[in-house]
């Protein structure tokens, strides 16, 4: 079967600050690795490269060298608006299945810049269709945090597209501080192992 289309998108540069666009980097290194070492690798592209603000040897060093398509434009620039689907923690729709058809557009913001809305908004703006990652139904505990790093979504989507269940891929690819502290905090509530309300 053929492998979903993944596109990281990395027009936010502006909305971080430098030490989060050199921790971005480090992330589309790690992105790029765990994706080649899927059993079925993502089709796996990154778009806005004319306006990255990423640390200018990775660029030149690594993309340069990375079995990958490179587009110079922004994703809702590249791809027609019903071809695109945008990834979005503040998105309604839960993503269930991965649709060869279309690219799923991974918004470049390190964890650090918790800034609510944008994907969606960039999504809207583009008409364009956005979903979240099914955390809530499919997480060890469905309060887990719902801002992910780059590196982790991609994981979770290569094992996804990998043959492997929501349950597992996000179980391997959620980071551990994530769960500990949700069971902290549930503990400090008096809550059970797998409770909790949604945040």
């Amino acid at each position: 079967p053929q492998s979903a289309s993944v596109s990281v998108e990395l027009s936010f540069g502006e909305a971080m600050s430098s030490r989060e666009r050199r921790s971005l980097s480090r992330q589309l290194v790690r992105a790029y690795g765990a994706n080649r070492g899927a059993p079925h690798p993502l089709r796996l592209s990154f778009s806005a490269l004319d306006e990255a603000s990423l640390h200018p040897d990775m660029l030149h060093r690594d993309l340069a060298r990375w079995d990958c398509q490179r587009v110079g434009e922004r994703a809702d620039v590249r791809w027609p608006a019903d071809e695109l689907v945008w990834l979005s923690p503040d998105a309604g729709e839960p993503l269930s299945t991965l649709d060869p058809d279309v690219t799923y557009v991974v918004s470049g913001l390190v964890d650090r810049s918790v800034l609510s809305g944008r994907s969606l908004e960039r999504s809207r703006a583009a008409g364009g269709r956005a979903v979240r990652l099914p955390l809530r139904e499919c997480a060890p505990r469905p309060d887990v945090h719902p801002i992910l790093s780059v590196v982790s979504v991609v994981s979770m989507l290569a094992a996804v597209n990998s043959g492997a269940s929501w349950e597992e891929a996000i179980g391997a690819a959620l980071p551990k501080r994530f769960m500990e502290r949700r069971e902290a905090e549930a503990a400090a509530r008096g809550e059970g192992a797998g409770g909790g309300r949604l945040v």
